[in-house]
């Protein structure tokens, strides 16, 4: 279904364009004490566990990331596992393999991930995209809900509107306002309570249990048809797939030892990696804004904004790169050594097809290219500061 895959993409895009952190202090973590320079406190490892209050913002990124303790400001995690059981002040953003917020949003949550649940409280609006969404029996989301993912559970309590779009919607809860669905198939439980309206489009009827409660009209839409909505979007794949290719096979051949060197950087210190990643994807833009209110740092802001514009593409070029190499390593069995242009770029072609076949999977292709981003931006930042040091050409 071309319209929830949308925004399945959308919702885990918005994680870049929501307000941030506006200061830089480095922290380290050491023995699970957290030991920030100033008040925001920064930290990435296999395994980050936040056991003590963090007086301003949190940023934190891992194999798994947990939050016990309480943020005053805002929360941006990343990591294969993320739960966050402590309360935030501000906003939540958090994307990983698994994210479960049991805790307390003071504001917005956006989620993304292979499985989100929300089993706490959100005082304002969630956003939260995955391969399986759940809104548990006793979560309250105070605002409006905006879901997208494979399967779509709400079983608690929604304050305003909910909208969702997923291949399954099944509704248990309770919201206080018009619920609106783009899915294949929905559900509508004997516990649901809809004081608005309930719109469905979808391929199949919605299956409404006679003891729910809904306040307002129920109306089905079928999908509209589309043909030559196929063709266009082949079209356009594969023009956005020789123009990654064409802009790859530049770098290849203006920097052959340094690009491949990159890529590797991925699978020689992953999770330094990613840790970089995320703190330059979310803190350049940070940055440009913060250089947009001074006003007289307009030119600068614009300057920055264009390269990291050009460092997001570079960025998926050295990831999807990493990809090839590493898939041509499993399949010979053995480690081969720095492959010539020629080979490097059919690699690259390699990498870029499958990553565009995941793309067309709901959900989970945002989430590949959204870590692909990460991976492949720490890897950039890490070997430019090497090659800056003197360690390679």
């Amino acid at each position: 279904m071309t319209t929830w895959r949308g925004v399945a993409v959308l919702a885990v895009a918005a994680l870049f364009l929501v307000p941030a952190p506006d200061r830089a202090q480095p922290a380290v973590q050491e023995q699970g004490r957290i030991h920030a320079h100033g008040q925001d406190v920064y930290l990435a490892g296999p395994h980050v566990d936040v056991a003590q209050d963090v007086p301003a913002d949190l940023v934190a990124a891992g194999g798994t990331v947990h939050v016990g303790a309480s943020v005053a400001e805002t929360a941006i995690l990343a990591g294969g596992n993320v739960a966050i059981d402590g309360s935030v002040g501000d906003d939540v953003i958090a994307a990983g393999g698994d994210v479960v917020l049991r805790g307390h949003a003071g504001d917005d949550a956006r989620l993304a991930g292979g499985t989100v649940r929300i089993a706490g409280r959100v005082d304002d609006d969630a956003t939260a995209a995955g391969g399986t969404v759940r809104v548990e029996r006793d979560a309250v989301v105070g605002g409006r809900a905006f879901l997208a993912g494979g399967e779509i559970v709400v079983a608690g309590t929604i304050g305003r509107h909910l909208r969702a779009a997923g291949g399954r919607v099944s509704i248990e809860g309770t919201v206080h306002g018009d619920v609106r669905v783009d899915a294949d198939t929905l559900d509508v439980g004997p516990t649901a309570r809809i004081d608005g309206d309930l719109i469905h489009r979808g391929s199949q009827e919605p299956r409404i249990d006679p003891a729910a409660r809904i306040g307002g009209r129920v109306e089905h839409l079928p999908l509209p048809v589309r043909p030559g909505a196929r063709v266009f979007t082949v079209f356009a794949w594969l023009f956005l797939l020789a123009a990654a290719l064409a802009t790859g096979a530049v770098m290849i051949g203006l920097f052959p030892r340094f690009t491949p060197a990159a890529a590797l950087t991925i699978e020689r210190d992953p999770w330094r990696t990613l840790g970089v990643g995320a703190a330059v994807v979310f803190g350049v833009p940070i940055a440009v804004v913060a250089l947009f209110v001074t006003g007289i740092g307009v030119p600068l802001g614009l300057i920055l904004l264009a390269g990291y514009l050009v460092a997001l593409l570079l960025a998926y070029l050295v990831a999807a790169l990493f990809v090839g190499m590493f898939g041509a390593e499993r399949l010979r069995r053995e480690r081969q050594p720095v492959p010539s242009r020629g080979a490097l770029v059919l690699r690259l072609l390699a990498a870029l097809v499958v990553l565009g076949i995941v793309r067309l999977v709901p959900v989970l292709g945002g989430l590949v290219s959204f870590a692909a981003l990460l991976f492949g931006m720490g890897a950039l930042g890490i070997q430019l500061y090497r090659a800056y040091r003197g360690e390679g050409r």
